[in-house]
């Protein structure tokens, strides 16, 4: 039986249980979380809801898509600690199945750990630098001949939901006359050079293999700093791309050494003819890249599972 965990809404997960279904795989879909793990009759047991449970020991592989694998409400530290620790082995468990996606919180990577690493396996990445105060912002804006710089999220979180409506922080350029916005002091905030782009790179990895799609998005004003600013009347052109060997083989070092086996990652390939690695999802939004270039990625997670 395969054990995926995801979220209600996540059309993803629907693509991949349809080829699950057409493989006639047994499945069963468990949406935000645990609910608890338990040990009786001397087996360990998902707890699923207050009477359901599901022996450990029938299930052959486990895909952790999203949500957050358990939620600890215990207000004594004793008992989270105790509950933290048996919650600890049921994911070790799970990851000793056949399994794609980490429970142990590497689907929450730090973008600058990313980027540091990266750049130890000889990958380009922007220069990058974290800013809390008006004055290094502008030094960097305007002292530095001529170079461009962008604000980006340092979480991997960019769309917010609200009660009546969301929003997206989408990565902006800082221009001279947006100094005067800033306050003195702000939060740290993750600053880098603005490589100047030929075409944006999609990449999907998973299990050491890659698919990549080119996103032309330097030709449209609107979308050059961030593609996600979609014009939907001018689409951005979007095409197969195959990455160099040697990127793909640093990219594998890279994900190796985050303990991920699957994510999206991002690339720019710039005027001066070079790539530079940006971020990885390790989650990972993949359903537009496998239509748009039909690689069919959701039938080759469920072929994985």
């Amino acid at each position: 039986m395969v054990l995926i965990l995801s979220l209600k809404n996540d059309f993803t997960t629907n693509l991949v249980i349809d080829w699950l279904c057409f493989y006639a795989k047994k499945h069963i879909r468990i949406n935000d979380s645990f609910t608890d793990v338990a040990f009786k009759s001397q087996k360990n047991y998902l707890k699923i809801t207050n009477d359901s449970f599901l022996d450990i020991d029938h299930i052959s592989s486990f895909w952790f898509r999203k949500g957050t694998p358990f939620i600890n409400t215990e207000d004594s530290e004793i008992i989270k600690d105790e509950n933290k620790i048996n919650q600890d082995y049921l994911s070790f468990l799970l990851q000793q199945k056949k399994s794609i996606g980490n429970t142990g919180g590497a689907s929450k990577i730090n973008k600058l750990i990313a980027l540091n690493i990266a750049a130890s396996f000889d990958l380009r990445i922007p220069k990058t630098f974290l800013v809390d105060n008006k004055n290094d912002l502008a030094d960097l804006v305007i002292n530095n001949s001529g170079k461009r710089y962008i604000i980006k999220a340092k979480t991997n979180i960019s769309m917010y939901q609200f009660d009546d409506s969301s929003g997206m922080i989408f990565t902006n350029e800082v221009k001279k006359d947006d100094l005067e916005k800033f306050p003195e002091k702000f939060g740290f905030t993750l600053v880098q050079e603005l490589i100047v782009k030929k075409f944006e790179i999609r990449t999907f990895f998973l299990k050491n293999k890659t698919w990549s799609m080119a996103i032309f998005s330097q030709n449209d004003s609107q979308t050059e700093n961030d593609y996600r600013r979609y014009n939907n009347d001018k689409p951005n052109r979007n095409t197969l791309f195959q990455l160099p060997t040697d990127i793909e083989e640093k990219l594998r070092l890279v994900m190796s050494k985050l303990n991920l086996d699957t994510g999206s990652i991002d690339w720019i390939y710039a005027d001066d003819n070079q790539f530079y690695f940006l971020e990885i999802n390790p989650i990972g939004q993949f359903t537009n890249l496998s239509f748009t270039c039909n690689y069919n990625l959701e039938k080759e997670v469920a072929k994985l599972l």
